[in-house]
């Protein structure tokens, strides 16, 4: 055999030794690999870490899809916490809220967004302008602010980011060089300064020193931070360093949290309520209320409709009118004796009779005479009577002073008066409305 036979021979078989090789790992040889899996569970319930942390605190815990009118009724004392996904409450919904809090109760939400403001130079107008009733009676919403909480440790997780994107962003401009010509490397210099600098700053966490916490808490800074309007509401009990994340007002004998959400997610949501001082933050909002207070957690809520807000306060006046609607319905109803014949069909009216009789005489070769005629009669004898020296006047000259106390064109007065019948309609129409003018002028 020849050599370069037995070295193609020995290639091949090195071949098929590899493929029967990552064959077998990949279809005969079992593994144990980690797959991320969401339960029904917790698709179902954003915030099921949390109610798995507060019944294991001793709180009792009820999950609500919706907070409806009906329930906002019946609000059970304790803990209220609105998600991220509810809207802001309405205005009825927000005096039934504050009276619940006002008896002793938490509520645990998050205020309306009124856009980017920066540090010093947010303005109260952009409050006013926010529909949510809670925020403006509290002076505070969401916005964007950039102010880091400089009192904190810097955030490992965003610094460990920054450092990715930035390096990542550096070996791609670094290829980009390998291939482009020496002005261009210019602008690569300016790419790496802007990764640089984006690296450069990371973000902070955000701190909070709350009565009756053990330690610091430590919260991930939110893209959107709270914002405090100064005058436009009472100052908070206490909150985190620079008021960016967590505010808690008292009301009455009760207390309302204001807390900050991403878009992504919120504090208490599952992925989220691992990190950092999430979940302590978590028990001490809920232990506001007492250590083992009920808390119900609540996903959405629906806006307070007229119909349901005329059903709970006016009940008895709602059906008291039911019922005398359905009385009148019946006595209207009812049927004494027997039925009626059907009524003949109701004769027509004067005006099509005239209207018939019109077009008979104008389809008829000396019917648009008659009709002139009469008219022309029925205004002589009017304007005779009006005007009695148009007796001693000729046909011409009483045309020519009808025109001139009518103020008319003496062109169509005569027409009117002495020409024949016009064959076109409308001209037919504009002579009897001559007439008809001269004769409403002299009954004045």
């Amino acid at each position: 055999m020849k050599r370069s036979h037995t070295i193609i021979i020995a290639i091949v078989a090195v071949l098929l030794a590899g493929a029967g090789y990552e064959l077998w790992h990949l279809y005969f040889h079992k593994v144990w690999r980690g797959q991320y899996h969401v339960s029904e569970a917790q698709a179902k319930n954003p915030m099921l870490a949390a109610t798995r942390l507060l019944e294991a605190s001793g709180h009792k815990v009820r999950v609500e899809p919706v907070l409806s009118y009906q329930l906002l009724n019946q609000l059970p004392d304790g803990v209220l916490l609105l998600s991220r996904y509810a809207r802001p409450p309405d205005e009825r919904q927000a005096r039934l809220l504050l009276d619940w809090v006002r008896r002793g109760n938490t509520l645990v939400m998050t205020p309306d967004w009124v856009g980017d403001t920066e540090e010093g130079e947010a303005s109260p107008a952009d409050l006013d302008q926010a529909t949510d009733p809670l925020g403006k009676h509290f002076g505070v919403a969401m916005s964007g602010r950039s102010r880091v909480d400089d009192s904190c440790r810097i955030d490992p997780l965003e610094t460990s980011r920054r450092e990715k994107r930035a390096a990542k962003a550096k070996a791609g401009q670094a290829q980009n060089n390998d291939g482009d010509d020496g002005e261009e490397g210019d602008d690569g210099d300016d790419g790496d300064g802007a990764a640089g600098k984006e690296a450069e700053g990371p973000a902070r966490l955000v701190c909070l020193n709350a009565p009756g916490a053990a330690n610091t808490i430590e919260l991930a800074r939110p893209s959107d931070t709270l914002q405090r309007f100064q005058g436009k509401g009472p100052a908070p009990l206490w909150g985190d360093t620079y008021e960016l994340a967590v505010l808690v007002y008292g009301e009455g004998r009760g207390k309302v949290a204001m807390v900050a959400v991403d878009a992504g997610d919120s504090y208490f949501d599952n992925d989220a309520l691992r990190q950092f001082d999430h979940a302590e933050l978590l028990l001490l909002l809920a232990g506001q209320s007492g250590p083992h207070a009920p808390v119900m957690l609540v996903q959405h809520n629906e806006p307070v409709g007229w119909a349901a807000w005329l059903w709970q306060h006016g009940r008895p006046v709602v059906l008291g009118l039911a019922a005398l609607l359905l009385l009148w319905t019946w006595s209207a109803s009812r049927r004494f004796g027997p039925m009626l014949p059907e009524a003949a069909t109701a004769r027509r009216a004067l005006i099509e009779h005239i209207e018939a009789s019109g077009r008979w005489l104008w389809r008829l070769p000396q019917g648009r005479a008659l009709l002139l005629e009469a008219v022309r009669k029925s205004t002589e004898k009017q304007l005779l009577r009006r005007l009695p020296e148009l007796h001693a006047l000729g046909p011409a000259e009483r045309a020519r002073r009808l025109a001139r106390l009518a103020k008319m064109p003496e062109a169509q007065v005569s027409d009117a008066l002495l020409g024949a019948p016009a064959k076109r309609a409308a001209d037919f129409t504009r002579q009897i409305s001559i007439l008809q003018q001269l004769r409403a002028h002299h009954e004045r």
